[in-house]
């Protein structure tokens, strides 16, 4: 249920009127902000080339890197952060913890002790010991949409912990979606519909409102006077949702997908993270939901994974992290994957800066926050990790920036964007993170 004490307390007001509990949902809409905020958790694999992947100049006066420079159309609309590191302490490979521990800043949970069959000990280690930040904050705010959140992937498939980035709770991780083609069969709810279908689904919205609002007002008079302001505050909920049915005239379209095509084939892999960030993207607009994630592949060895569509083909991705820092041509393929990543990262932005929504658009309302399991695949560091923040929160974050830190822990990031998100009373988040507050000098 939605905010469970509120409705549980009108529930029992109404004497337990089951016949109205589909329709509360819609009462909470009354309140919330205009101009609702959105979270985007957005992930990629392996850390980056720092090098190539660090501006240069200052906060303000700060040129984009190699690797970054996709991201120049939205320079004024980003933020570039340098510096922080993630605390890895705990069981696990580096490329097994650090998916978890990127939105959790939680460590896998140390489950119990084995034997092996020659007789000798080892250290057992499960599922994730705490939830993702995106997780929590909408636990908090409990937004009326569809879903709480949604969880996209491309080629993100596996059943461990280097697969999975997002937890509702302490060993209880998320699946992504990872076919935009099935995912669009099942969120399509609304979207595409035509004008007409659209104003008949509005039409029985309305006369649904119309018989909560006769229930309500008739139910008024037979309960207590607390209740009654309980009431009373509802049925303004009601006539306000009822003005804002009657004035919309917004019709929400869904995607171009393009063909369906393989989305395990790694050759299919462009076509389907452009399919997948469209889809995602229709998902915010259409209010399906104001918290989702992309998870682009997974934090181990990749398995014989090749970038054959960027002219690389003869090592994957993972080894060739391992290469040494003098091993030039391996930098530059590695650039060329990273700098592809901007480039996706840029596209989805794209599309959120194409909505017009308030005195911005849905990126200027939204935090999409990018980042890796790691910062540096041959030496397996947590530190300089490569993190890029872009929309301003609906205002509330000063964008255009480039920001540099000593080695500040990420947990004070995932702090300022609950702040950010609603959440001021949130000071501390995480298990790897001794300190409080969020990060100084982002927000």
């Amino acid at each position: 249920m939605k905010r469970g004490v509120t409705r549980r307390a009108l529930l029992g007001g109404l004497g337990g009127s089951a016949a109205l509990a589909p329709f509360l949902p819609l009462l909470e809409a009354h309140g919330e902000e205009a101009q609702p905020l959105r979270l985007i958790l957005w992930f990629t694999p392996h850390g980056t080339v720092y090098d190539n992947w660090k501006p240069s100049g200052g906060e303000r006066d700060f040129t984009l890197s190699p690797i970054l420079q996709p991201l120049e159309p939205y320079r004024s609309k980003i933020t570039v952060l340098d510096g922080l590191k993630i605390q890895a302490d705990g069981v696990g490979a580096p490329h097994t913890k650090g998916p978890p521990l990127l939105w959790t800043a939680s460590s896998l949970k140390e489950d119990m002790t084995f034997t092996r069959a020659d007789g000798s000990g080892g250290m057992y280690y499960g599922w994730n010991s705490g939830p993702s930040i995106d997780q929590v904050i909408a636990e908090q705010l409990r937004p009326t949409t569809p879903y709480r959140s949604l969880e996209f992937g491309v080629r993100s498939g596996g059943s461990h912990p280097g697969s999975r980035m997002i937890y509702t709770a302490a060993e209880t991780p998320l699946a992504p979606e990872t076919n935009p083609w099935a995912a669009f069969k099942r969120l399509i709810g609304d979207i595409g519909k035509t004008a007409d279908e659209l104003e008949r689904i509005r039409s029985e919205r309305r006369s649904v409102l119309d018989v909560l609002d006769g229930e309500l007002g008739a139910l008024r008079t037979k309960v207590s006077s607390a209740d009654r302001h309980k009431i009373d505050a509802h049925l303004t909920a009601v006539r306000d949702i009822e003005q804002r049915l009657q004035g919309s005239s917004v019709s929400c379209q869904g995607p171009v997908l393009g063909d369906e095509v393989d989305a395990n084939k790694a050759s299919s892999t462009p076509l389907v993270m452009e399919a997948m960030s469209a889809l995602m993207a229709s998902s915010l607009s259409c209010g399906l939901t104001r918290f989702a994630s992309m998870q682009y592949r997974v934090g181990e060895n990749d398995g014989g994974y090749l970038y054959d569509w960027l002219g690389i083909s003869d090592l994957e991705h993972h080894l060739m992290t391992h290469e040494p820092d003098t091993n030039a041509a391996a930098q530059g393929e590695l650039t060329k994957i990273y700098t592809w990543y901007a480039q996706m990262f840029a596209k989805f932005l794209a599309h959120l800066d194409s909505v017009p929504e308030g005195n911005g658009t849905l990126l200027d309302n939204s935090l999409v926050v990018w980042g890796s399991e790691l910062a540096k695949g041959n030496s397996h560091s947590f530190e300089k990790m490569p993190f890029v923040v872009a929309g301003g929160a609906a205002g509330k974050l000063q964008t255009g920036r480039y920001l540099q830190y000593d080695q500040v822990p990420h947990n004070r990031l995932l702090v300022s964007l609950a702040q950010l998100m609603g959440l001021p009373e949130l000071t501390r988040f995480g298990g790897t993170d001794q300190g409080s507050g969020g990060l100084s000098g982002f927000a």
